[in-house]
């Protein structure tokens, strides 16, 4: 990473958190509060440059905290999160089916990751 870049992936680092505490998605346990069988995922950082589509320019820097769900086991955890983000084979499919019918698509650009989290309280913004 570049030295010059360090100060703005700091502060997208701190506003996905920051937006991450806003809603809810953290809980705070203790040790001792835990069920013998609850599982604690760790999670990490992934880091994107947002760049314009033809000039390549920077656009911006994206952060997202996310859960290592591969420690998850079939019928113990498995179906207590899932990923709302579709793939790229669902988001072919539904482009085509938009271009064959002739329908009209837009598309919405969410800045925290975990959206199913419980609404921001009035007057704060994500």
């Amino acid at each position: 990473m570049a030295s010059h870049f360090r100060p703005l992936w700091l502060t997208a680092e701190q506003d996905e958190w920051d937006g991450s505490w806003k809603r809810n998605c953290f809980k705070v346990s203790k040790r001792p509060d835990l069920a013998a069988d609850d599982r604690v995922f760790t999670s990490r950082y992934v880091y994107k440059l947002k760049r314009d589509a033809i000039s390549c320019k920077v656009l911006g820097f994206k952060v997202r905290l996310i859960v290592q769900g591969f420690k998850m086991q079939q019928d113990v955890n498995y179906n207590d999160t899932f990923s709302p983000t579709p793939g790229s084979t669902a988001t072919r499919t539904i482009i085509s089916i938009a271009t064959a019918k002739d329908v009209e698509l837009h598309s919405v650009d969410f800045t925290q990751a975990f959206i199913q989290a419980d609404r921001l309280p009035e007057g704060v913004n994500g």
